[in-house]
């Protein structure tokens, strides 16, 4: 994954939400692009999550999924 698809999804007019994957499995849902931040270099992002961010570096990012799936059954969203 590269900085610069991460910031081509970032930028999309209208923006839709994604999700980031990484290596150990974990993913993070991007519903709003002012919730993706990154650092100088490119190498590092943040997500922001209901009460806390996440820093991930782009060297873990596995993928990304569009849409994102919705919750079954009220299921409650990991991240």
């Amino acid at each position: 994954m590269t900085i610069q698809e991460i910031q081509r999804l970032r930028a999309a007019q209208p923006f839709e939400p994604f999700r980031v994957l990484t290596a150990d499995g974990n993913y993070y849902d991007v519903r709003h692009p002012e919730l993706l931040s990154q650092t100088g270099s490119g190498r590092l992002i943040s997500i922001g999550q209901e009460n806390h961010f996440i820093t991930l570096d782009l060297l873990l990012v596995t993928g990304i999924q569009k849409p994102i799936p919705r919750r079954v059954n009220g299921a409650r969203r990991r991240g």
